[in-house]
């Protein structure tokens, strides 16, 4: 298991889930899991999850659009 915040051991899965769930900023990901809320040096990290999320968005929609 990779860590995103080591200050308070916070997975990237959870960091994913609390984007997956909505969180769309460092501080949303922050109130919902922890991550990047003590010394920020994650929070490169963070970003770079919360855009690769928006990225796969549209392709997401599309997907859905085609099975339905």
């Amino acid at each position: 298991m990779a860590y995103v915040c080591l200050c308070n051991n916070v997975s990237e899965r959870k960091v994913r889930r609390a984007i997956d769930r909505g969180a769309c900023s460092i501080a949303d990901v922050g109130a919902a899991c922890g991550a990047g809320t003590t010394c920020h040096g994650c929070h490169d990290t963070i970003d770079d999850l919360i855009d690769e999320r928006q990225v796969s968005l549209p392709t997401l929609a599309r997907t859905s659009a085609q099975v339905a």
